[in-house]
């Protein structure tokens, strides 16, 4: 049922009118500043010790609503489930960005800036990246966060797996420029949670795109470094795309790199999703 499950979740987001204005962590949100603004004082609080018991709130409830469920029609857990996952994953999303650089790629050089503003993350880019790599590592980032780290928190722990790692994730893009033991906390939790699926990810990257640069890349990576998930996989990810700016197999196509980066990305959560079908079926899942 875990794949069944996964596939139609990925079905009912790509044919959605808009899930977006659905996935609000707001609530959640509101429940860390009320706790902090009552105990941010509090040395037990701001600590590792704060975040589990802030964490342990809603992921009990959630715990404890799915007890009741398993009590009811099975039909209304899996409405449940499917509904979860479709609030903590959101695979369409990544392909409207691709798409919105792809057709911004084709637009005059001073308004590219402009129209792709909203896919960077500057967290990944660096100083010396053209708008394509800046673009192209941002996305690598957010289908990691959106699809593959969802896909394995759920196959590893179960829904309340998604659900947690989701919050974590949430919790760091609102503290992350905060300066606090909480805030640490958060990152380091985040930066656990992400490092094996980060390193799954790269491996389908690798698969799907030149195995040889991939592999030549990951030599030069810190490999078990948990303050390196994205550059390692931004790094495996362009080396696998082959991506050579200067050359002349564009043939002058500006956006044939993204459309490659696109066609990469495709073929790699296939492949993912292949396997993960292979062990489910195989009954190693």
């Amino acid at each position: 049922m875990t794949l069944i499950y996964i596939f139609i979740t990925l079905v009912i987001d790509f044919i959605a009118v808009d899930l977006e204005r659905f996935r609000k962590f707001n609530w959640f949100i509101s429940l860390y500043e009320s706790l902090n603004s009552n105990y941010g004082n509090n040395k037990y609080w701001d600590s590792g010790l704060g975040l589990i018991v802030l964490l342990a709130i809603p992921v009990a409830a959630l715990s404890l609503f799915l007890f009741i469920l398993s009590f009811l029609h099975i039909a209304i857990e899996i409405f449940f489930v499917i509904s979860v996952l479709l609030y903590c994953m959101a695979p369409r999303k990544i392909f409207d960005q691709i798409n919105d650089s792809i057709i911004a790629a084709g637009h005059e050089e001073s308004d590219l800036v402009m129209e792709t503003a909203h896919l960077i993350d500057r967290e990944v880019s660096g100083a010396s990246d053209n708008n394509d790599v800046v673009i192209m590592k941002s996305i690598f980032k957010e289908t990691h966060t959106q699809i593959l780290a969802t896909v394995f928190w759920y196959l590893v722990l179960g829904i309340t797996g998604v659900f947690l790692y989701r919050l974590v994730e949430k919790l760091h893009s609102e503290l992350k420029d905060n300066s606090s033991e909480f805030s640490e906390s958060v990152s380091i939790l985040l930066n656990i949670f992400e490092w094996p699926s980060v390193r799954v990810f790269a491996i389908g990257l690798a698969l799907a795109g030149n195995l040889v640069t991939a592999i030549s890349a990951l030599k030069k990576s810190q490999i078990f470094s948990l303050d390196a998930n994205y550059s390692l996989l931004t790094t495996i990810g362009i080396a696998a795309l082959q991506y050579s700016p200067d050359s002349d197999i564009s043939n002058g196509e500006k956006s044939y790199w993204l459309n490659q980066f696109k066609f990469l990305i495709t073929r790699t959560l296939i492949i993912l999703l292949i396997f993960v079908a292979i062990m489910i079926l195989s009954g190693v899942g």
